[in-house]
């Protein structure tokens, strides 16, 4: 018994030694699969889902960045500059959009001068001038005709007739019709304009009767009008250049059957052009030098009025029909074109016109001509 007793607790205590030897190798086994529930106490799951979010909020991170260091404010004026240069720009080329040769008409500022004829026999000729837009008509000088007005506003020229009182010629008063303070006494005066800085009057002696063509001279207005320059050419209706240096007028080139407006130098040396051959007459420079207004006859030979440039291309009709239409000058701003007609043979009337030939109107009726004289003789305007 106490052997089996002995033997019993033998095997006890083995089987207890064994428990207790695998109870320590599971004990130091235990340690090995720890680092695998790391990955399920982090999951694979979880993990890019928390990456993501992170990757979500950088945008917004990285956006406010621009607007908290203003770098977005700074481009924005930029393009708002843009556009405002854009629209300065657009504003600007319309102003220089309209061509130099159709000069938007402006108010018809200043006065035009003019002869009128109230009797048919004996011809009375006054000379009258009016506002320019038609309005204030008023007589400045009996038995006179051929009205100039310097550019300056301060004199009329102009020319007195037989039966005036005074002697025939030229004269130049003060531009309201007051006496006159210097003449040039000679028959056959015609044909007068001022240089445009109103020191010099260019005229037409004539010694044919009915015919207002001769050697064009030009005096200074000094007071003493002594002081004249034959421009060696022959021809009427002369006219300053807008820098006062040449002179248009109508004529014949020497020696050939060509007629029309030629230009001469004003220096006297008698060099010409031609500028047209239509035998057109009563050209008046433009106030920007850039154009001729003129009359000549058209196809069916009446009277119209026709503008061209100064080397004779760009030529262009402005009247039409069958009356006679003749005397054109100039606004003073060049914007506008005066002239005077029969209305289809009905009555005589001073028109205006835009430059470009449109928007005709009647400004000032009942301003017969002389019936002789008429297609020479011109309107002028001034101050």
């Amino acid at each position: 018994m106490r052997k089996s007793n002995a033997m019993t607790l033998a095997l006890l205590l083995i089987v207890l030694v064994s428990m207790l030897l695998n109870a320590t190798a599971c004990g130091a086994a235990t340690p090995t699969p720890l680092p695998t529930p790391v990955s399920p106490t982090l999951p694979i799951v979880t993990q890019p889902t928390a990456v993501r979010p992170i990757a979500t909020a950088l945008p917004p991170t990285i956006a406010p960045l621009p607007t908290v260091g203003a770098p977005t404010p700074a481009i924005t004026p930029t393009v708002a500059a843009t556009a405002t240069r854009t629209v300065v720009r657009t504003a600007t080329r319309p102003a220089a959009s309209p061509s130099p040769a159709t000069p938007r008409p402006g108010a018809l500022s200043g006065r035009i001068a003019y002869s009128v004829v109230t009797d048919p026999a004996p011809r009375l000729h006054t000379i009258w001038a009016a506002k320019g837009d038609g309005t204030g008509a008023t007589k400045l000088i009996d038995g006179a005709s051929w009205p100039a007005l310097s550019p300056d506003g301060k004199y009329l020229a102009f020319f007195y007739l037989p039966g005036s009182g005074f002697n025939e010629g030229l004269y130049v008063g003060d531009a309201f019709g007051g006496k006159p303070l210097a003449g040039f006494v000679n028959p056959g005066v015609c044909c007068i304009n001022w240089s445009r800085d109103s020191v010099w009057i260019v005229f037409v002696v004539s010694g044919r009767p009915n015919q207002p063509g001769g050697p064009i001279s030009m005096v200074k207005n000094d007071g003493a009008f002594r002081t004249i320059v034959d421009l060696k050419v022959i021809g009427s209706g002369p006219s300053f250049s807008a820098d006062s240096k040449q002179i248009v007028f109508s004529g014949c080139v020497p020696g050939t059957s060509t007629c029309g407006l030629l230009v001469a130098s004003a220096d006297g040396t008698g060099a010409t052009r031609i500028v047209t051959r239509d035998n057109g007459g009563n050209a008046q420079w433009s106030p920007r030098g850039d154009k001729l207004v003129y009359q000549a006859r058209d196809g069916a030979n009446n009277n119209q009025v026709f503008v061209v440039n100064p080397d004779g291309s760009g030529k262009k009709q402005l009247t039409n029909g069958k009356s006679n239409d003749g005397q054109p000058t100039w606004s003073r701003d060049g914007g506008s074109i005066y002239w005077r007609s029969d209305q289809n043979g009905t009555s005589w009337a001073i028109m205006v016109m835009n430059a470009d030939g449109t928007n005709a109107r009647r400004l000032i009726p009942d301003v017969a001509p002389d019936p002789i004289f008429w297609g020479w003789e011109g309107l002028s305007v001034g101050p």
